[in-house]
């Protein structure tokens, strides 16, 4: 945690302009950045691990799921789009009070990791639907969000145009269940933790991220197709969305 982690992983390992020319795979530049050689495409979502059933009432209560009807606790990563993970933040108690939306609004509140900083106002959230509750809070801090759209109510099916838009972050937002999917594959977090690992599972956890960013390969590639691959999608997306119209 000294003399590794520190060096491959949180906001203050590496800067701004590194993460942004490193880490931003050319398709999601293209689709929410506009090509901007400045803005930091970021992806969010809170992850689980499960937990025995605590004797402490109090500690039991504050983490079971309603959603999973399991204890667990919930840490925030957040990687790049090539599926670098930037940080790790938490782990949080899974309680009612602590969903996505409300952690995400904990962590810019205290600048968790002084990320607010590190952040500009023309870097880009994609996140999912989890987050509704706190976009317009990232947007009033100047972020850009990027997420899924709501079936309106009395609604059976999304409009062309916000159906495409959702279809677009979906695939940028794929790559953190990825992310996800290869932490799990360590079999101390695939399982139920012990409780007595629960002082220290947020420093396993971030030694884990630092091993995966420091010796496996990018989840997503970046190939020289990818721009115009890119630009066709949403060329087909006005296209689709004029035919519509008409």
């Amino acid at each position: 945690m000294q003399d590794f982690v520190p060096h491959f992983i949180g906001f203050q390992h590496i800067n701004h302009e590194d993460f942004v020319r490193n880490h931003i795979i050319p398709i999601a530049k293209t689709l929410f950045a506009n090509d901007s050689e400045d803005a930091a495409i970021i992806v969010m979502d809170g992850t689980y691990i499960y937990l025995q059933k605590s004797a402490d009432y109090e500690f039991q209560r504050l983490s079971y799921s309603l959603h999973k009807n399991i204890p667990l606790v919930k840490p925030m990563v957040i990687v790049g789009t090539d599926g670098y993970i930037l940080s790790v933040l938490g782990p949080y108690f899974a309680n009612g009070k602590n969903n996505d939306a409300a952690i995400t609004k904990h962590m810019i509140s205290v600048n968790a990791e002084g990320m607010n900083e590190w952040l500009e106002t023309s870097d880009v959230c994609v996140v999912d639907r989890g987050f509704r509750d706190v976009v317009d809070f990232l947007r009033e801090h100047g972020y850009n969000v990027e997420m899924p759209v709501y079936l309106k109510k009395g609604s059976k099916q999304h409009p062309v145009e916000e159906a495409n838009a959702s279809r677009l972050v979906t695939k940028v937002r794929l790559v953190v269940e990825s992310v996800n999917a290869r932490v799990k594959q360590w079999r101390f977090f695939d399982k139920v933790v012990s409780n007595h690992f629960i002082p220290i599972i947020g420093d396993l956890l971030r030694i884990v991220c630092a091993v995966c960013n420091k010796f496996r390969p990018p989840l997503a590639g970046t190939h020289p197709e990818d721009k115009s691959i890119a630009e066709a999608i949403l060329e087909k997306c006005k296209m689709e969305m004029q035919s519509k119209r008409w």
